[in-house]
């Protein structure tokens, strides 16, 4: 299955990432495009999801308002 880029529209590929910055050498798996350099992961879409949900949420209560 190929998994195009959501900015782009290009190639992803599925790769292991490290976190440099945690003592504990902490790896998780994501999407990279080999394009752009977009990088998706669960943490990244969950978070998405979350500010979507936020920003409907703002707009309903402004039509309520209004």
């Amino acid at each position: 299955m190929k998994m195009q880029c959501p900015k782009c529209k290009g190639l992803m590929i599925y790769e292991k990432f490290m976190d440099m910055a945690e003592s504990t050498h902490y790896f998780f798996y994501g999407w990279r495009c080999i394009s752009c350099g977009n990088i998706v992961d669960t943490t990244i879409i969950a978070n998405k999801v979350y500010k979507d949900r936020q920003k409907e949420g703002k707009r309903r209560r402004l039509k309520k308002v209004c």
